[in-house]
């Protein structure tokens, strides 16, 4: 049966014990915090970093859902990587956001006020496209992934 909707998880049944399905969800979770990352990597974008942020948001509440189905000191190591990296995200959006709604606000009257706190909000946003950039490589190749995916697969 195909899928109804784009949350449903197909192999998800009424017979699966409660442990097979947190494997099931995170396993799925996971996969599309992966693809989500790469596509922010292959293009920078609002949105792709919009789908990185939902994608680390839907693994994290999923796994404090779940703790009590897998190894505490790996699942707890994993999931505070993942709550840094939805902080992170969250703070880079923050100002994604503050820089469109200043440019709405202003309404194409720019002056040297407005320019300088662009700018700033510009560089600030650099930075913490770079930092982004660094934690999720350090992510894709963290030992706790691994060892997290060890437990869910």
């Amino acid at each position: 049966m195909p899928k109804k909707f784009k949350w449903e998880i197909k192999e998800l049944t009424a017979g699966n014990s409660l442990k097979e399905s947190a494997e099931l969800i995170l396993q799925q979770r996971l996969q599309t915090l992966n693809i989500a990352i790469k596509k922010f990597f292959e293009e920078e974008t609002v949105d792709n970093l919009h789908e990185v942020r939902i994608a680390l948001r839907r693994l994290r509440y999923n796994m404090e859902i779940f703790i009590s189905c897998f190894n505490k000191t790996k699942f707890i190591n994993f999931y505070e990587l993942v709550e840094h990296l939805q902080d992170l995200t969250g703070s880079k959006r923050d100002l994604d956001v503050l820089n469109q709604n200043i440019k709405t606000i202003c309404n194409g009257e720019m002056n040297s006020k407005i320019n300088s706190v662009l700018e700033k909000v510009g560089e600030k946003n650099k930075e913490l496209t770079d930092s982004l950039i660094l934690e999720l490589m350090k992510f894709t190749h963290s030992r706790e992934l691994k060892d997290f995916t060890k437990m869910i697969i």
